[in-house]
């Protein structure tokens, strides 16, 4: 089951969170792996998990075209790539906001994934899977989360595009959404925490390993029927409200219902 043995991936954004919880997912399961990542110390992260490491900013044009054959190279020609490297920001309002910063999250969360699918899908083995990590906050939208939902927002419509375009070649492209993950971005006594445990049905943050179940299925031949979607992972946020949010808003607003029973 989701059998990638002897398969080759790529996953930028793989030395922490996500990405490495990926990457070494798809190693257990036999696939060959390279991971991208910034930090130097990716080359110690790559060793000890059996990867092999592409230092590269993915926002600087040529890194990110040596990144590709270098991929190429240490891996062979992609079965699988995962483009998870991303940041957030999240707090301005948007009349608040710089719009400096939100060229900075364009470049990173939506210019990267672009470019990617742009330089390695001629490159890829047909029948190959690309998967976007998009955001649950491409799906829906908070206060102050109007750059990074717009970038994530941007980036499911690129994935049904470029299903639809790759389609010819049995090459599948689909997005993950996760809410909430624990991981650097998102550390213990963060404020985001307490309102996702509102929020969410499930009541608590997700888990990287979690996510990468989820990009280790749509990798595989198991998925081959699957494009052009982007799915949620996000403890039922968008599904609706929970009992516990509504209880809390019932309280507050001073009535009781059944729900409180």
């Amino acid at each position: 089951m989701f059998d990638i043995h002897e398969k080759s991936a790529l996953i930028t954004g793989g030395t922490s969170g996500i990405g490495l919880a990926t990457a070494e997912r798809l190693i257990s399961a036999g696939a060959r792996v390279a991971i991208v990542g910034r930090r130097k110390e990716g080359a110690e992260i790559a060793e000890r998990i059996g990867a092999q490491f592409i230092q590269a900013d993915l926002c600087v044009a040529e890194q990110l075209l040596d990144c590709v054959k270098k991929a190429d190279q240490a891996v062979g020609p992609l079965d699988i790539v995962f483009s998870n490297a991303g940041i957030e920001n999240t707090g301005p309002m948007i009349v608040e906001s710089d719009v400096v910063e939100f060229e900075r999250v364009l470049a990173l969360d939506l210019k990267v994934p672009y470019s990617m699918i742009h330089h390695i899908a001629p490159l890829m083995n047909d029948g190959g899977s690309i998967i976007n990590n998009a955001s649950v906050a491409g799906l829906l939208q908070l206060p102050g989360y109007s750059q990074y939902s717009a970038a994530k927002a941007a980036v499911i419509s690129l994935t049904k595009s470029a299903a639809i375009e790759l389609a010819p070649r049995r090459i599948r492209v689909n997005a993950v959404c996760p809410g909430s993950i624990w991981s650097e971005m998102l550390p213990e006594g963060h404020p985001e925490v307490e309102l996702v445990e509102t929020l969410c049905p499930l009541e608590r943050i997700g888990q990287a390993e979690e996510v990468a179940a989820l990009v280790h299925f749509l990798a595989s031949d198991d998925s081959r029927y699957i494009t052009g979607v982007a799915i949620p992972i996000d403890g039922g946020i968008t599904a609706g409200f929970g009992l516990p949010l509504l209880a809390k808003v019932m309280r507050g607003i001073g009535h009781t219902s059944c729900i409180l029973a």
